[in-house]
C-alpha cells in the first residue's frame, strides 16, 4: 500500500495550517498545539535533536524487510536499545520516534501485565541503590507522576539524566506539570501525542531498570505497531519559528526529511525569497542529520570500545 503525501500545504489564518493529500483528505492543524523549533543551534556533543515526526514510508516498509530477513535471532536483549535497534535499525530519533509512535498507537503501555513488577519482600544483601530507588514502583518504569519525578530529580542532581537530556524541553515540561490526575484525563479525551509524550520521559527514566521480559515486550510492541502502521496517519507539521515556516516532515533511514513547505506571510514573499528560506530551512536539517549520525557514531563505537 502506498501511503497518501502532501499535495498542498497553505499557513491561512494566523493560527492555522491547511493540507490536502493526494488520497483528497484533508487536514487543519491549530500551530499552537504543534512542535516549535525555536532555535536551528546544534546542542552539547553528547546531545542528540529530536523532533517528533512520523515514520516515512520506505523507512516503514524498511523494517519489514529487515525483520523478515533476519527474525532477530542474533539481536542482543540486555539493553532496550541494542534489542530495538536490531529491529528498526536507524539511530537515536529512531529508537525514540518508534517508541513514541507505538505509545500513541497504544501498542505500548507502560502499565502492561509484562511491565508490572512481581509483589516480593525479597531485598538484596547488601542493599543496593538501584533497588532502594525502585522498590515502591508498582512498574518496571516509575508510571506514578511522584515517584517518576523523584527519580527525575535524583538523576538531574547525580547528573545522570543521559539521553534524557536530548528529549525535547517540552515533553520535559509537559511531564513535570502534568499531575497523575491531569494525566488520567488527557489519557480520557484522547491526546495520544502529549500521553506518549510524557510516557516517553517516563520509560527513559525507568530503561536501566528493565529485565529482558520487559525489554520483549516493548520490541514485540514496537514492531506490531509499525507492522499496522496506518495509511490514515496523521502528517507531521513542524513549525520553524525563526522562518514563520510550517514543515511538513517524516523520518527516513537516513534522518529528518521534509516533505513540504509553507510560509505564514507568503503575499509579502517573492518566489526568489521563500525558495531561499527553503533552502535554509533544508541546510538545516541536513546539519542536523549528519550531527545526529555523528553522536551516534560515536556512542557506538564508546558502547563498543569502552
Amino acid at each position: 500500500m502506498t501511503l497518501p503525501h502532501v499535495e498542498e500545504i497553505r499557513w491561512e489564518l494566523d493560527y492555522d495550517v491547511y493540507l490536502r493529500m493526494t488520497n483528497d483528505s484533508a487536514y487543519t492543524y491549530d500551530i499552537r498545539e504543534l512542535f516549535h523549533v525555536k532555535d536551528e543551534k546544534l546542542p552539547s556533543a553528547g546531545e542528540f535533536i529530536l523532533y517528533p515526526v512520523n515514520l516515512g514510508e520506505d523507512y516503514v516498509y524498511g523494517i519489514a524487510a529487515l525483520n523478515q530477513e533476519d527474525s532477530g535471532s542474533a539481536a542482543s536483549f540486555k539493553t532496550l536499545w541494542s534489542a530495538l535497534h536490531d529491529a528498526v535499525g536507524g539511530g537515536w530519533v529512531h529508537f525514540n520516534n518508534c517508541l513514541l509512535y507505538a505509545m500513541e498507537t497504544r501498542y505500548l503501555q507502560l502499565t502492561a501485565p509484562l511491565m508490572k513488577r512481581p509483589v516480593t519482600r525479597w531485598k538484596p544483601d547488601p542493599v543496593t541503590e538501584s533497588w532502594l530507588r525502585t522498590k515502591r514502583w508498582k512498574y518496571y518504569v516509575p508510571v506514578d507522576k511522584k515517584k517518576a519525578k523523584k527519580e527525575y530529580n535524583i538523576r538531574m542532581k547525580n547528573n545522570e539524566l543521559g539521553d534524557i537530556k536530548s528529549i525535547p524541553s517540552s515533553f520535559i515540561n509537559l511531564f513535570l506539570a502534568t499531575s497523575n490526575g491531569q494525566y488520567r484525563a488527557l489519557k480520557k479525551a484522547g491526546e495520544s501525542k502529549k500521553v506518549a509524550q510524557i510516557d516517553l520521559v517516563k520509560l527513559m527514566l525507568g530503561i536501566n531498570y528493565l529485565g529482558e521480559p520487559q525489554i520483549l515486550y516493548i520490541r514485540s510492541a514496537v514492531l506490531n505497531a509499525i507492522k499496522n502502521y496506518s495509511a490514515n496517519k496523521l502528517p507531521t507539521v513542524v513549525i520553524f519559528d525563526p522562518f514563520d515556516a510550517a514543515a511538513v516532515m517524516s523520518l527516513n533511514q537516513e534522518g529528518y526529511q521534509i516533505d513540504a513547505i509553507a510560509f505564514r506571510n507568503t503575499k509579502s514573499l517573492t518566489v526568489r525569497e521563500a525558495d531561499e528560506k527553503k533552502l535554509q530551512i533544508q541546510s538545516i536539517i541536513d546539519e542536523i542529520n549528519a550531527y545526529n549520525r555523528s553522536q551516534f557514531m560515536k556512542r557506538l563505537d564508546h558502547y563498543y570500545n569502552p
